[in-house]
């Protein structure tokens, strides 16, 4: 773990000070764009600190190098009715992420892409928040092949290995600087699974795209090493003529219920032995809409009533209410299983530290209904979330019922 933890640190730091080292001073002032006077903070946040610290295609050896980071915050009110039919509340506030990171762009084809974790808030869970370095969120060295070798059979062709993000469902294929509720739905956390090192390729032709890739199933908060098995993951997208996207993703795990990755949920890759996902996204003037359907096997499990097949859907509408400025979403969630404690509900916050018994958020049926408004300060750069979310959850032990309303900040640069 120590030897990861210096990779991690080692590959931020060499990505950002890699630009002025390799391409000397002369350069990097010559590529600066020069003060341009002052601007409104929206304009700093998105031109001044989105831009290159260094630029200059004709390098040999750096071309680019940017810095990249995102804050969140939210807060939420939770009131509920436990499995007992005793009522809870509680609230809570959190540091959901803070991440800071680096794009550096070298010899021509090979661009590193890597970021870090700087706070990890267990204060919802009834633990502390630690700030500082906590893990490495991703660290992917990529070779655009497509450019090296010339055009072929695809449009693009890129490998790719590191540790990195496996998009599975299509509100997963949203990144979390652009989500439209607070968080995800649990049917797709459900199948998401933690950042995994492994190797992919990504080819598109015409508006057809694909990916495939093999990933380590060890648990790491760095890069991770073979020893636990491995999984492989499928998945292609279909462009329609109006501009709609039809998705179908397949991840297969070979480790499931290994007696060496026996690891509590959503850690490792002991979630499921498989899971396979169909979405479709579309957009209609002020109008953007998602459906996904879920299906999976939770397979081996170190516990008893946690195996067998799960499934699940989630349906989201969202409406330009003032272009550019205010946006309104609504969404409905469901996830069900064969076992009594096949499927989870989301950890925030109905399994948080609220003094309810609600069975760990474990049953086998679990439904939401989301609202919310999204007001945009400075586009996705800033915005401020609010929504409130109804859910209720069948455990083998009773019903347990909650309404948690959300406030929620996000930015990124």
């Amino acid at each position: 773990m120590k030897q990861h933890k210096r990779l991690a640190r080692t590959l931020l730091g060499l990505a950002a000070a890699g630009g002025a080292a390799l391409a000397g001073e002369e350069t990097v002032a010559q590529e600066l764009p020069p003060p341009s006077g002052e601007c409104d903070w929206c304009q700093c946040l998105t031109d001044k600190l989105g831009q290159p610290l260094y630029q200059n295609k004709d390098a040999m050896l750096i071309q680019a190098v940017r810095l990249f980071g995102r804050a969140q915050f939210q807060f939420a009110v939770i009131d509920g009715e436990d499995v007992n039919g005793d009522e809870f509340s509680n609230t809570f506030e959190e540091i959901r992420r803070l991440r800071l990171g680096v794009d550096l762009q070298a010899l021509k084809y090979f661009k590193l892409h890597a970021n870090a974790n700087f706070a990890h808030d267990l204060t919802p869970a009834g633990g502390d928040r630690d700030m500082g370095y906590h893990s490495l969120d991703m660290g992917v060295v990529s070779l655009n092949a497509g450019a090296l070798l010339g055009s072929g059979f695809v449009d693009t062709l890129t490998l790719s290995y590191g540790r990195q993000k496996v998009a599975l469902g299509q509100e997963v294929k949203t990144s979390s600087k652009r989500v439209k509720t607070v968080e995800r739905s649990a049917p797709a956390n459900k199948i998401y699974p933690n950042r995994m090192t492994g190797a992919t390729v990504r080819a598109t032709k015409g508006n057809l795209s694909g990916t495939v890739g093999v990933f380590s199933t060890d648990f790491s908060n760095e890069i991770a090493d073979w020893s636990a098995g491995a999984a492989f993951y499928a998945s292609g997208s279909l462009e329609l003529g109006n501009g709609d996207a039809l998705t179908l993703d397949f991840l297969y795990n070979d480790a499931n219920g290994s007696a060496d990755n026996q690891i509590s949920d959503h850690t490792g890759m002991n979630l499921y032995e498989w899971a396979a996902a169909l979405g479709y996204a579309a957009e209609r003037g002020p109008w953007e809409f998602l459906a996904q359907a879920s299906l999976g096997d939770n397979g081996g499990s170190q516990a008893t009533y946690r195996g067998g097949n799960f499934w699940g859907f989630v349906g989201m509408a969202s409406y330009d209410v003032i272009a550019d400025k205010l946006e309104a979403v609504a969404r409905y969630a469901c996830q069900g299983a064969d076992e009594k404690e096949g499927i989870r509900s989301n950890s925030r916050y109905l399994r948080r530290d609220h003094g309810g018994n609600v069975s760990s958020g474990r049953g086998d049926e679990n439904h939401s209904v989301y609202a919310g408004l999204n007001y945009f300060l400075c586009g996705h750069n800033a915005k401020i979330m609010g929504g409130v979310e109804y859910e209720n959850l069948q455990t083998m032990i009773g019903d347990a019922d909650a309404l948690t309303w959300w406030l929620a900040f996000r930015s990124y640069f």
